[in-house]
């Protein structure tokens, strides 16, 4: 097999070669960046579903205190009412 010695043809495949090589490189690059990008959006998902599950947790603890809160506030309004004789054993039945 006889190789073309015209500059034009060869030229022609240098040119078509690099630009596949280029191609090659520009497609490389364009997965590697959308391989970054989709890990960090997953990253950011993970992390806003921790804050989200943290502020959750936060909240049933707040919610707890204030029950807590309220039922000493409400043992104390008995006693008081029990020792001004307000109400006694007839109105625990």
């Amino acid at each position: 097999m006889k190789l073309p010695n015209d500059p034009l043809v060869i030229i022609t495949f240098v040119l078509a070669l690099g630009g596949h090589v280029t191609w090659g490189i520009v497609f490389f690059t364009n997965s590697i960046k959308r391989r970054y990008a989709a890990e960090r959006d997953f990253n950011h998902l993970k992390n806003n579903q921790k804050q989200i599950t943290d502020n959750i947790a936060f909240g049933f603890r707040e919610i707890d205190e204030r029950f807590d809160r309220t039922d000493r506030d409400l043992l104390e309004i008995k006693a008081y009412l029990i020792g001004k004789g307000i109400i006694g054993k007839q109105h625990e039945q």
